[in-house]
């Protein structure tokens, strides 16, 4: 089951969205749907809701979070959510609730049927199933070159189908050059680090951390970090602080770039 987080929504569109939903026959029968107000009568969020959202996403499996803003600070309130759950800006669908006030809703029920096929492709071909997603790795960490730096963004991507089309080739392509048999296959980055995901979990991370690409991460869970030829090297976390190893050592990494103790 999909679930779909309205996080900005004016309070009087909630009950207007619902009835019209109901007078069409609701969602479709793969979506859920959740609201979290906005503060004001106007679209926008404050941290807060964002929060709130954040809770909400954390009890379903496969949470969407749909940001209504026209604020200008709006991506700066939305980094953390971005960064652990699936999150698109919903501008056409703000431009468009005032027809949720008039006899014909439709014009904002369509576009939100489209957003909501766009999401459960995306769910269906991007979103990590597993421990195995190249998604999951920390992109501020894993070195790679070319294209391959764009992974990360593209499985971001929202607003057009070529965008899903676009991700699930970037993901193919990545595990062809970084998913490499060293004992068994693991990933190496261009560095000729090894970032293992067997070894002993560590305390569990801050919420929400526990999360990225709306998948839910084992507790605990972090990357074991070592060089192929036992080398000691450096990394970089989310942070920009650079990390040295011990001679034939390791460090530990969470997929969110956290160096973990």
């Amino acid at each position: 089951m999909e679930t779909a987080i309205l996080l900005g929504i004016p309070s009087p569109y909630v009950a207007r969205l619902r009835n019209a939903l109901d007078s069409k026959g609701g969602l479709p029968e793969t979506w859920s749907l959740l609201f979290v107000p906005a503060p004001k009568k106007e679209p926008g969020i404050n941290q807060g809701t964002v929060r709130q959202a954040c809770h909400f996403a954390d009890k379903h499996s496969s949470p969407h979070i749909f940001g209504f803003s026209t604020q200008q600070s709006r991506s700066e309130l939305v980094a953390e959510i971005a960064r652990c759950f699936r999150f698109r800006w919903c501008d056409q669908l703000v431009s468009s609730l005032n027809y949720l006030a008039t006899p014909n809703p439709a014009p904002f029920l369509e576009r939100l049927a489209t957003d909501l096929a766009e999401e459960e492709q995306w769910a269906f071909r991007i979103k990590p199933t597993d421990m195995g997603s190249p998604l999951l790795l920390p992109e501020c960490s894993f070195s790679v070159g070319g294209g391959h730096r764009n992974l990360w963004r593209h499985a971001r991507s929202y607003g057009d189908q070529a965008n899903i089309e676009g991700a699930a080739k970037a993901v193919r392509e990545f595990g062809r050059a970084y998913l490499r048999k060293q004992e068994h296959y693991q990933w190496i980055d261009d560095r000729d680090l090894i970032f293992g995901r067997n070894g002993p979990r560590h305390a569990d991370a801050p919420f929400p951390r526990g999360w990225k690409f709306s998948y839910h991460l084992p507790d605990g869970f972090h990357y074991d970090i070592k060089h192929l030829e036992a080398r000691k090297f450096s990394i970089t976390d989310v942070a920009g602080t650079l990390h040295l190893s011990a001679p034939k050592g390791y460090i530990n990494i969470d997929p969110h770039g956290y160096v973990r103790g």
